[in-house]
């Protein structure tokens, strides 16, 4: 009986020494501080989002601000940011986040090396710009109100924002944890697409979904000449536009200052009047009581319209004088050559081309006057009908006929060519692309010194 009472003690004595070595293992982890949020825990849900890496940015925009001699351009060297970001603790080196709804708000996060110093920058801030205090959830946030700009800095990020919604962003901020990452920037920073570039938008705005579209990336490019953004669309469905081969084109005019060429099978498309993109096109056709539904049954996917210059053309003028024995009035025609701007367009059709003629010309979008014609208010055109295709165009004779296949165009904005392109069409994919040069843009906004 004794050496089982003795057994038993020992047992219990093991069992307790067990439990005491388990609450000490335990006991760091049940009773640790939660782990802290990472920045992108407090990033907020916005229409677009980004993320970028300024001082890649910097290197590569460096020999394009040089050359076109762009103001204060040796402010924004590699060596200059990194040295004045290290200066008020901030860490450019690592990636910097952004969000905006697209209109009148915006914010930026960045990581903070050292908050000691920030204030410091803040200081030399202040001695050309007014900065004043305002409180938040008890933290102090800066505010230069001639910019409509709030500032926070924490141990380990700072916020830049200018919006009405400061209170619910800074609050996503402050209050986050761990794990509280927001799903758009889930998606966004595990998406495989542009995933080396330097400066990337996202993007699953509400106004995308009327076309059918599900969410756009776009990423920066640039050289010493030109700054390039390519962008990537993903459908919600298959889309049902596809790339076609070689069509119909009219030859680019040097003097053109818009133009567009088309190339695409619509053969499943026109079929589905239900689609977004088809209904919103078919609701903008409305607006000027265009035969939206008889267009998509004649067009055959190819489309070329330029823009740009001045044509002569004969008018006939109709002036009203008095016989000189008679007195009585008579009409006197005259034939007059007049500058018109300059106009061509022509797209491809099939049998169904003479159905939306007739339909142009019963609708009255097509009018003839004389031996011209015009389309709604547009200046005076020859109408060239063919059984495949059917152009017009304000020159004396028929523009250069040639072929191409790529889907692409340019628009002059005051004097500065912005080209753009569709590169491919996959299944749900578009991915596209939309360049201008430096030069122009600098002339026109005189940034040059």
């Amino acid at each position: 009986m004794k050496a089982e009472g003795v057994g038993n003690k020992v047992m219990l004595i093991a069992l307790l020494c067990a439990a005491l070595a388990l609450f000490l293992y335990m006991r760091p982890k049940l009773f640790a501080p939660d782990p802290p949020p990472s920045l992108l825990d407090r990033l907020p849900e916005s229409e677009i989002i980004g993320r970028y890496n300024l001082l890649n940015i910097a290197r590569e925009t460096n020999s394009m601000m040089f050359k076109n001699k762009v103001p204060f351009r040796e402010y924004m060297t590699y060596d200059f940011l990194l040295g004045q970001a290290k200066g008020i603790g901030i860490d450019i080196q690592s990636t910097g986040y952004f969000f905006s709804n697209g209109e009148d708000e915006w914010g930026t996060f960045v990581t903070v090396m050292d908050s000691s110093k920030i204030q410091n920058g803040l200081n030399r801030l202040e001695q050309y710009i007014h900065v004043s205090d305002t409180l938040i959830y008890n933290r102090k946030v800066k505010k230069i109100e001639d910019l409509g700009l709030y500032i926070f800095y924490d141990k380990n990020y700072l916020l830049v924002y200018k919006g009405t919604k400061i209170k619910r962003r800074l609050g996503k901020a402050i209050f986050a944890h761990e794990g509280d990452i927001e799903n758009s920037w889930e998606k966004f920073l595990k998406h495989p697409v542009f995933k080396e570039e330097d400066i990337v938008l996202y993007s699953r705005s509400p106004r995308l979904k009327k076309f059918g579209l599900d969410y756009m990336l776009c990423a920066h490019d640039s050289d010493s000449l030109n700054i390039k953004l390519k962008t990537y669309v993903h459908s919600i469905k298959p889309l049902k536009i596809k790339e076609k081969g070689p069509g119909i084109s009219f030859e680019r005019s040097k003097q053109s200052t818009k133009a567009l060429d088309i190339h695409l099978d619509i053969s499943e498309f026109k079929k589905d009047p239900n689609d977004p993109l088809y209904k919103w096109i078919v609701g903008l056709g409305k607006k000027v009581s265009f035969p939206t539904a008889t267009f998509f049954e004649a067009w055959d996917g190819d489309l070329s319209f330029q823009e740009g210059g001045t044509q002569m053309i004969s008018e006939e003028v109709v002036e009203m004088t008095y016989d000189e024995e008679t007195f009585n009035q008579i009409e006197t025609r005259k034939i007059h050559q007049v500058a018109v701007p300059g106009y061509s367009l022509m797209f491809s059709v099939n049998e169904n081309g003479q159905k939306l003629v007739a339909a142009l010309f019963t609708k009255g979008i097509v009018t003839k006057q004389g031996k011209y014609y015009h389309f709604l208010f547009s200046p005076p055109l020859t109408l060239n009908i063919l059984p495949k295709s059917i152009s017009a165009y304000t020159a004396g004779k028929t523009p250069k006929v040639t072929s191409g296949s790529s889907c692409n165009g340019f628009w002059n904005y005051k004097g500065t060519d912005i080209l753009f392109r569709i590169d491919s069409l996959k299944r749900k994919e578009i991915f596209g692309s939309l360049e201008f040069e430096v030069a122009s843009l600098l002339r026109k906004g005189k940034f040059k010194r």
